[in-house]
């Protein structure tokens, strides 16, 4: 029996080939997403879990106040996981980790004049395999980091340095602050995609008290604020609180930080939860399954609508089958059946769109997930659960509608208006459209915001601005590099900054007008050519160029006047951070130095000269303006010349600003992006939807059609009449989504704080393409139906 079953619906599948490609096909794609967001929330949702005893685990921050300024701190003191573990009862060991956050140079074991830029340095204890749950393929646990200068390589760097060697003994040079030789003493398996530490290289904790960066690092022996990730793993996990209290008393004796309070965040929360690092991601976790519900849900209605509305064609067959003996529950079957055989072809084709969008998808929200993920138990046990619902969900409506019809009715030909539920489908097509709409104006909104960030005036001459990091190396050669750099023909001008422009800055704090008031001032150390070179402008500029410089002199922003309650021409005046005073030499006009998401801070410019040895120190950041019309592969080829004339170890690399400062944008345009390719599939799906209900409506009214042409009716009359029912509905659509988009994008744009006006014409926009597209699907059977010939219809009465 079954068998058969199979039989008639492959035959189906065959004789309706039009009908099943859309039936099919949708539900492939409203699978195809559903699975690929799956794959992506299981992903996120599932950080650190694959950790052993990682619910006692938990990551140690702290928050600090600054002069009634709250200020939250991610890193913690060398001394304070050794404290911790011999202060705390609650605590039963520690881990601590230090990131170089800054790239590094490795060098090519067997080809030293290759250098290759890597990331994910860590330094860490002795007993980190011990303490977390990675993987070491070559080497002890116990031993692999006990050394100064032995580090742990990843698997992916074993195989990119070594090949097919055993790296265990070898060495590798390394550059982060200066050149040293490492000696490997282990092979760990690559850090997993949902891991929240990060590594290709691992470096013993002993090493830092010996190289230069490092040695403040492990100052100290009081607990507070630091520069290492501190883990506690705890006996219980209710014995966070008291260790909390623990802390805070502890940290009472740090004369350096007052009012600290300490939280601690469980590992696998620490994605999620945290307060600190990249959100980008995580905040569309709220978003993408809500949308990804939605879209599977038009795919199910379009499949159940265009089932039913086809049910017409089967009424004799079912009637036939219940005269022979069938009973409701044997053709409920029958048609559940070739449900689940349609489900089981869109889920197969589903998983192969998802495995092609995964790339892109991935790509666009700067995702990694292991190949491993994808076929590890959790994937495919949401896989089998997802096929299961869609199975129940898909066969459930049409098998019951379908098997309901009485025998008597059907063979006579008299099925009823109401049959298949037109009333539902209407209902679920005016969803459809309304959730279309509401993406278009999502859509519409989030493109003019970004195109509003992008082509406002920030106050900055991002344009042909060019920004190379310089590392500490060139030493005192700097001022030679830039003078070079500027005797090139096509740079305009140079300058110089601490900061490459919308990647960072310092910060003080002023005192204020109380004791207890003070006012965090975000600062940048730059050259003389700075404000020329990004064209700043001045709101009261300085009495001469050289009154600029100083080592105590500054120059702040007009937002610094109204924050630090300054005179209106602050000039000559003074500003105090602790026991230091700073003389103001000229204020700027308000420019964004960070992203146009956050207000203008108070900023304050010291200007140091060329000459000063500060450059020679630390790593800086040279920008060159480049003029118009400039060959600049040629410019770039010779601006590499003249840097590996002073650094020939540090490959050569450059920002153009303007990238620099889209680049703030990041998360936004993942969003645009994503909500695009989802507006485009709602719209497809609900243009099938609604192709789905135009058939079953000028099925059920063919005779009708028929004798409104006998008696002279033209095809734009039949076809405005069928049509216009429909785009009634898709104009209720509109008007029942425009107010809920309103209010999604109203709430979104209040992140940002400056933002563009939410204006009528992008509703109307909305609404014209869903009306277009409605028309457009509409009118192919409306037209066809129209011109048909009415003989065809007629002859059965």
């Amino acid at each position: 029996m079954i068998k058969n079953y199979i039989k008639i619906a492959f035959r189906n599948i065959i004789r309706q080939k039009m009908y099943s490609a859309i039936n099919i096909g949708g539900l492939a794609i409203g699978l195809g997403v559903c699975i690929t967001i799956m794959m992506y929330v299981s992903h996120e949702m599932t950080y650190d879990r694959f950790q052993k005893d990682g619910e006692r685990i938990f990551g140690l921050q702290a928050a600090l106040n600054m002069g009634g300024n709250k200020m939250n701190v991610a890193y913690m003191s060398y001394a304070t996981g050794p404290v911790a573990q011999q202060t705390q009862p609650g605590v039963e060991s520690y881990l601590r980790t230090m990131l170089y956050y800054k790239p590094l140079v490795v060098t090519m074991p067997q080809s030293p004049q290759q250098k290759i830029i890597e990331q994910d340095l860590l330094f860490a204890d002795a007993g980190f395999f011990d303490f977390f749950s990675y993987k070491l393929l070559a080497g002890s646990k116990k031993d692999v980091l006990i050394k100064p200068f032995s580090v742990v390589i990843s698997k992916n760097m074993a195989n990119k340095y070594f090949g097919k060697e055993n790296p265990v003994g070898k060495t590798i040079t390394i550059k982060t602050d200066s050149t040293y030789t490492y000696q490997v003493t282990g092979v760990a398996e690559n850090s997993p995609s949902n891991s929240s530490i990060k590594y290709n290289f691992i470096v013993s904790n002993q090493t830092l008290p010996i190289i230069k960066e490092g040695k403040n690092a492990v100052q100290g022996s009081a607990v507070g604020p630091g520069s290492h990730g501190v883990y506690l793993k705890l006996k219980n996990v209710s014995d966070t609180a008291g260790v909390k209290r623990g802390l805070e008393t502890l940290a009472k004796n740090n004369k350096v930080f007052e009012g600290l309070t300490f939280s601690l965040t469980a590992l696998p929360d620490m994605h999620l939860k945290s307060n600190f690092g990249d959100s980008s991601n995580t905040k569309y976790l709220k978003i993408f399954p809500l949308v990804a519900l939605l879209i599977l849900l038009l795919a199910l209605v379009n499949y159940m609508s265009l089932s039913t509305a086809r049910s017409t064609l089967r009424a004799k067959e079912v009637g036939v089958r219940k005269v022979s003996g069938a009973g409701r529950k044997t053709i409920a079957i029958q048609f559940y059946i070739e449900s689940a055989i349609f489900t089981l072809i869109a889920f197969i084709l589903g998983y192969v769109l998802c495995y092609a969008l995964r790339p892109w998808f991935t790509n666009v929200l700067q995702l990694q997930i292991d190949s491993s993920f994808l076929y590890s138990p959790l994937v495919l046990s949401l896989l089998a659960a997802l096929f299961v619902v869609t199975v129940v969900i898909a066969g459930g409506y049409p098998s019951l509608v379908l098997s309901a019809f009485k025998p008597a009715d059907t063979l006579k030909g008299k099925m009823s208006l109401k049959t298949g539920g037109a009333t539902v489908r209407k209902v679920f097509t005016t969803f459809q459209f309304a959730i279309s709409v509401g993406l278009i104006v999502c859509g519409i909104i989030i493109d003019r915001q970004l195109y509003f960030f992008r082509h406002t005036d920030t106050g900055v001459d991002r344009e042909n601005v060019l920004m190379i990091p310089v590392t500490n190396s060139f030493g005192s050669n700097y001022p030679a590099f830039k003078r070079d750099v500027q005797s090139l023909a096509g740079i305009a001008n140079t300058a110089t900054s601490h900061y490459a422009m919308f990647k960072g800055y310092d910060m003080l704090f002023i005192s204020g007008k109380t004791k207890e008031e003070s006012v965090a001032l975000a600062n940048l150390t730059v050259d003389e050519n700075y404000v020329n070179t990004l064209n700043l402008k001045w709101k009261i500029p300085p009495i001469s160029p050289a009154a600029l410089k100083g080592k105590n002199k500054v120059v702040i922003n007009e937002q610094a006047i109204n924050e630090l309650h300054l005179k209106a021409n602050p000039v000559g005046s003074f500003i105090e951070s602790g026991e230091e005073r700073f003389e103001v030499t000229g204020v700027l006009k308000n420019f964004n130095f960070s992203s146009m998401q956050s207000a203008i801070q108070p900023l304050g410019l010291f200007i140091a000269p060329d000459t000063t040895k500060v450059w020679a120190k630390v790593r800086c950041e040279l920008f060159a303006k480049i003029t118009p019309n400039t060959n600049l592969p040629t410019l770039l080829e010779r601006l590499q010349s003249i840097y590996k004339k002073y650094d020939s170890e540090t490959p050569f690399s450059y920002t153009f600003m303007d990238d620099a400062f889209n680049e703030q944008y990041k998360a936004e345009d993942r969003l645009a992006s994503i909500f695009s390719i989802f507006t485009y599939i709602t719209v497809a799906l609900a243009a099938m939807g609604l192709f789905g209900l135009t058939a079953f409506t000028i099925q059920q009214r063919s005779k009708e059609i028929s004798i409104r042409k006998v008696l002279g009716a033209s095809v734009s009359t039949i076809t405005s009449l069928l049509s216009a029912d429909l785009v009634k509905l898709v104009i209720l659509s509109v008007v029942l989504a425009s107010p809920v988009a309103w209010w999604a994008m109203h709430s979104w744009l209040q992140n940002f704080a400056y933002r563009i006006d939410i204006s009528w014409w992008m509703f109307v926009t909305a609404g014209t393409i869903a009306v277009i597209t409605a028309v457009a699907t509409i009118s192919y059977h409306a037209i066809k139906a129209a011109i048909a010939n009415p003989v065809k219809s007629l002859r059965s009465e």
